[in-house]
C-alpha cells in the first residue's frame, strides 16, 4: 500500500501548484509563438488534407522550444528540385493557458500554424502528444507538439499580422534564380560547373 502522507495523485491542491510552477517556467524560458488556426472548408477524409483550407487570424501564447541545440529534423538538402528544408521542432504549451487563449478550441490541432518570430519561421503541427509527461501530480499540464517546417501550397493565409503576410509574401514571390533564401538562413546556394570530360580508351580512369 502505498504511503498515504506522500501520494499526491489525489492532492488538487499540489495539481495546481504543479501546474502554476510549469506555466511560471514556460513564461521565463520560452518564447512568444503566434498561433495560426486552420478553416477546413472542403475537407477530404479519404487523402487527409483540404484544397481550400484558409488560415485568417493570429494570436500569441507562449511555449517552451524543447530544441536546445538547434532544429531537429534533416536540414537543408540539395535534390534534383532544389534546396529543400526539412526542419523540425517540438513545442510544450500549457493546457491552462492554452484553454485561456483558446477557449473554442478542445486542445492544439494538427494542421495549425507556428510562427516564430525570433527564427522567421512558419511551422505546421504534425502531431499533439497529449500524455507527456505521463500523469505528473496525477494530471496532464502541459501539450508536447512536433512540428515541421511549413511548406506553402494551396492555402489561403492572412493572418492579420504584418511580420508573417510580408514572410509570406517572400516565400510566394520567391525565385529561385537570385539564389536568394525564403526562411530567413542568409545562406547562399553555391554551384559548381563540371565540364564534361573526353574519355580516352588509353587512359579509362584519368590517371595521366
Amino acid at each position: 500500500m502505498l504511503n498515504p502522507y506522500m501520494t499526491t495523485y489525489t492532492a488538487t491542491e499540489e495539481q495546481q501548484l504543479t501546474d502554476e510552477l510549469i506555466i511560471e517556467a514556460i513564461q521565463a524560458r520560452g518564447v512568444d509563438i503566434r498561433y495560426m488556426e486552420r478553416t477546413h472548408h472542403n475537407y477530404n477524409a479519404l487523402f487527409g488534407e483540404d484544397p481550400t483550407s484558409s488560415f485568417a487570424g493570429t494570436k500569441s501564447i507562449e511555449m517552451y522550444l524543447q530544441n536546445v541545440q538547434g532544429w531537429g529534423g534533416e536540414g537543408e538538402m540539395m535534390t534534383k528540385f532544389g534546396l529543400t528544408i526539412k526542419d523540425t521542432a517540438k513545442f510544450v504549451v500549457s493546457r491552462t493557458r492554452f484553454t485561456e487563449e483558446f477557449p473554442n478550441l478542445p486542445r492544439p490541432r494538427e494542421g495549425d500554424l507556428l510562427f516564430m518570430p525570433y527564427t522567421n519561421a512558419i511551422f505546421e503541427i504534425k502531431y499533439v502528444e497529449n500524455e507527456s509527461p505521463f500523469f505528473q501530480q496525477g494530471t496532464q499540464q502541459v501539450y508536447e507538439l512536433s512540428a515541421e517546417l511549413f511548406e506553402l501550397s494551396h492555402e489561403d493565409i492572412d493572418a492579420g499580422d504584418v511580420d508573417i503576410n510580408t514572410f509570406i509574401a517572400g516565400i510566394m514571390n520567391f525565385d529561385p534564380e537570385t539564389e536568394t533564401d525564403p526562411y530567413g538562413k542568409n545562406e547562399v546556394i553555391e554551384t559548381t560547373f563540371q565540364p564534361e570530360t573526353t574519355f580516352d580508351p588509353a587512359d579509362p580512369f584519368g590517371v595521366k
